[in-house]
């Protein structure tokens, strides 16, 4: 199995950056999600997190713990999720014209109201209002 990153940034309100997936990609084209991608060969899971999101956002950020785990849609992907922390303004955001269709700083009850949302991300957000 493959491995992938997902992160979690969360400003100071308590809202969550979320993308929407860009219209021509091959996985999951139009859903929305956190930022995050594929693992390379040799890749440490932090420094591929702060790679992916820089790639598609144009934001620094650090990772910081991992607290959580689950498998993609397809199976392919063992994801695992980090907390990360944004080291620059959040206004450096600049989406990826093709990896990225639109992003957002949502609350948890705005990204359960979009339409498509990844199944990893619905049960993320749900075990965290129960906590």
């Amino acid at each position: 199995m493959k491995h992938g990153v997902i992160a979690i940034l969360q400003d100071a309100d308590g809202r969550f950056l979320v993308i929407r997936r860009g219209l021509t990609l091959a996985r999951a084209p139009g859903w929305w999600c956190f930022a995050g991608g594929e693992v390379e060969p040799d890749e440490v899971f932090e420094r591929a997190l702060e790679r992916e999101v820089f790639e598609e956002l144009g934001l620094h950020v650090s990772a910081k713990e991992k607290v959580y785990e689950s498998v993609s849609p397809n199976g392919v992907y063992q994801l695992h999720w980090f907390r990360a922390e944004l080291l620059g303004p959040a206004s450096e955001l600049t989406p990826h014209p093709i990896e990225v269709a639109e992003a957002h700083w949502l609350f948890a009850h705005e990204i359960l109201a979009l339409n498509p949302v990844l199944p990893g991300l619905i049960t993320w957000l749900n075990e965290q209002t129960l906590v």
